[in-house]
């Protein structure tokens, strides 16, 4: 096993590659040594107001000598006091201390972003991924990063299914993991899971879910139906519907203050998609139980689509179809 970096330098706003490098990094870290096993991760915000002293008291020496996961983010949008004082950190970083720094790719903080090239920084692209080949080629890592492995032709079927939504890719790669013991992973594998989705896809469902839209829900799911492998429609429009619902959640509790901007930032989604969660979060204004409702829900959906009702008895593709069609119909009412 490879010595962890000492300072690990994440470079892009793709947010599922973002969160997948920083967990390698604190994995690689905390598998290092048995002094770091138990290493604790402390975030600074670079572009808090008191970042540079946020900064100092997280490098600090401690009564014990711990070892400490100092993550920073949003290096783009640090200071000149943020930047002295990544400057002295950089120029005398602790031994116990593990640097994992996050720039979003933006052109804000050059001169910081180049410091910590300059202290030898292991530096990880995580740059927006284009359809097609490049996606492929992310969908393929993924694999072999969870040490599985799947052939070509799966791959692809995988992606076709999905769509180009990384976060819904990788649920779907671990979803595959956990639930097909095979090595390597082959197209039938993935077909019985998720082909034909790609015609409805599962974000339109969720869509028309959380904007308390049943007959439009309905509609799609009927659709998606008769247009292919319902079974995988209803495995993947429940992982749609909990993802989309997450991020309503985490919309909704940033408050209306906060700008679009800031909210993206935060959260580590695009810009635009601000304005639609925050549309969706006010049609359950006064109703926000019957959400944390939905997530117990959905939670049991997925077991129901993955397999029945108890070991040794599923349900059959037209219990699992008539289970999402009430499903979406009872999340969605008013």
């Amino acid at each position: 096993m490879s010595n962890p970096a000492r300072i690990t330098l994440i470079r892009g706003g793709e947010t599922a590659l973002v969160d997948r490098a920083v967990a390698d990094a604190v994995r690689s870290i905390r598998t290092g040594s048995a002094q770091t096993a138990n290493a604790d991760r402390i975030v600074v915000d670079a572009g808090d107001e008191d970042a540079a002293n946020n900064l100092r008291q997280a490098c600090a020496p401690t009564l014990f000598g711990e070892d400490l996961i100092v993550h920073i983010v949003g290096l783009q949008s640090g200071d000149d006091l943020f930047a002295t004082a990544l400057g002295e950190v950089l120029n005398d970083q602790p031994d116990t201390v593990w640097l994992i720094v996050h720039h979003d790719g933006t052109a804000g903080g050059k001169k910081m972003l180049e410091a910590v090239r300059g202290a030898g920084a292991n530096e990880v692209e995580c740059l927006a991924i284009k359809k097609g080949k490049s996606a492929i080629a992310v969908l393929t890592k993924e694999f072999s990063r969870q040490r599985r492995h799947a052939t070509d032709d799966a791959v692809h079927v995988l992606y076709e299914s999905v769509g180009h939504d990384l976060p819904m890719l990788f649920a779907a790669v671990s979803q595959l993991i956990a639930d097909v013991p095979d090595d390597p992973i082959t197209e039938e594998h993935v077909r019985d899971y998720f082909a034909g989705v790609a015609d409805v896809a599962g974000w339109q469902i969720a869509e028309q879910v959380w904007q308390r839209k049943p007959s439009g829900a309905l509609a799609s799911v009927r659709y998606a139906a008769s247009a292919g492998n319902d079974t995988a429609v209803g495995v993947m429009s429940v992982l749609a519907m909990s993802s989309a619902l997450r991020d309503i959640i985490r919309v909704g509790g940033m408050g209306p203050g906060a700008s679009e901007s800031d909210v993206a930032r935060e959260l580590g989604i695009p810009p635009w998609k601000v304005k639609l969660l925050r549309a969706q979060w006010s049609r359950w204004s006064g109703d926000q139980r019957r959400l944390a409702a939905s997530l117990i829900e959905l939670a049991d959906a997925e077991a129901m689509m993955k397999g029945g009702l108890r070991p040794g008895q599923s349900l059959d593709t037209e219990q699992k179809l008539y289970a999402l069609e009430k499903l979406v119909v009872s999340s969605s009412a008013r």
